[in-house]
C-alpha cells in the first residue's frame, strides 16, 4: 500500500487585526509551524490561500513578500494556492512574481498518489460571490483523466456546498461568499464523481473545521492559522498533517484539534444512485 505524509495550512492572513482574524500573528506562529514540517518530514508542504488580508496594494505587497520570506525557510517541496484576499488587490501576476511560483493549476504525483493544486478562479465579486473561470472546469476534467491513480484535490473555496450553519462569515453576513454556486458545486462533483479516482477534497476559507462525505468522497476543511471566532480572544493557530496508507488520517492541530480516520473509496465505487446512470434498474423504496 502506498504512503503519503503532507503538512498542510491555509488562511494564514497576515496583517493587521480585523474583527476575529488576528493577523498579527501570523508571522510567529509560522515560524512554530516551519518547526512542525521540520519535524515531521512531509513530502511535502500545501499551503491553501489567503496568505494575507489584504490592505491596499502597496501594503500587500509588503505583506505578501513577508510571507514568502518566511515559507522560504521551510524545508521541502511546497505547493501555493490562491485565496481570495491574495487576489482582492493584487493581479494573479503579481503574486507569482513575490511568492516566486506558478498560479496556474497543476498535479504532481507522489508515493502513487496524484495530487491536484486547482488554482480554479476565486477572485470574490462582492455582490455575486464567486465564479468558475472558462476553462477552470475542463482543466479538472482533463487532469482526472489523465491519471489512474487514487487522486486529492485541494483548493481555497470548499467544493461541496457543505452547510456553513453557525459560521461567523457565512451563515448571514456574506451568505455567497462561502463557496461556489450550488450549480457550479454540482457541476464540480459531477467531474470528481464521474472520475470515480478522487478519494479526498481539501480546502481552506470558511476558518473553521468541517466535514461531509459524498458518494465516498471525503470533502474536509482545514481551520485557518489566525482565525478566533471558534477560539476568542485567541488565534486558532491551527494547521494539520496528512497521512495516508491503509486510511486517510488527517490531523488538526491549535486550539481546536480533531482527528479524522478515513475509509479509502476503492477506484470507481459509487453511491447507489449517485447519478441516474449508476442507478439500478428497479430501486426499492426505504
Amino acid at each position: 500500500m502506498p504512503q503519503l505524509t503532507l503538512a498542510i495550512i491555509t488562511d494564514i492572513h497576515h496583517g493587521p487585526d480585523r474583527g476575529t482574524k488576528l493577523g498579527t500573528t501570523a508571522l510567529p506562529l509560522l515560524a512554530r509551524f516551519r518547526d512542525f514540517v521540520a519535524d515531521l518530514r512531509p513530502a511535502c508542504t500545501v499551503e491553501m490561500g489567503d496568505r494575507i488580508s489584504d490592505v491596499d496594494e502597496a501594503t500587500d505587497r509588503r505583506l505578501v513578500a513577508e510571507v514568502a520570506a518566511s515559507l522560504s525557510k521551510f524545508p521541502g517541496p511546497i505547493q501555493h494556492i490562491l485565496g481570495n484576499h491574495d487576489v482582492a488587490k493584487l493581479s494573479v501576476q503579481d503574486n507569482e512574481e513575490l511568492m516566486q511560483h506558478s498560479f496556474a493549476s497543476s498535479s504532481v504525483d507522489i508515493n502513487g498518489f496524484h495530487l491536484v493544486f486547482w488554482n480554479a478562479n476565486d477572485k470574490l465579486d462582492r455582490i455575486k460571490g464567486f465564479s468558475l473561470a472558462p476553462g477552470d472546469l475542463d482543466w479538472l476534467r482533463a487532469d482526472l483523466a489523465a491519471t489512474e491513480l487514487p487522486s486529492l484535490i485541494f483548493s481555497h473555496v470548499p467544493l461541496d456546498n457543505g452547510s456553513m450553519k453557525g459560521n461567523f462569515y457565512f451563515e448571514k453576513a456574506w451568505v455567497h461568499h462561502g463557496a461556489y454556486p450550488e450549480t457550479e458545486g454540482e457541476a464540480i462533483r459531477d467531474v470528481i464523481e464521474r472520475s470515480g479516482k478522487v478519494i479526498l477534497c481539501l480546502n481552506g476559507h470558511a476558518h473553521w473545521n468541517a466535514y461531509h462525505g459524498i458518494d465516498g468522497t471525503h470533502y474536509v476543511t482545514i481551520p485557518s492559522l489566525t482565525e478566533s471566532f471558534t477560539t476568542w480572544p485567541h488565534p486558532n493557530e491551527a494547521f494539520a498533517s496528512l497521512r495516508i496508507g491503509e486510511t486517510i488520517e488527517i490531523e488538526v492541530f491549535g486550539r481546536t484539534p480533531l482527528l479524522y480516520r478515513l475509509p479509502i473509496k476503492a477506484k470507481a465505487d459509487h453511491w447507489v444512485n449517485i447519478h441516474k446512470d449508476y442507478a439500478p434498474s428497479t430501486v426499492q423504496p426505504a
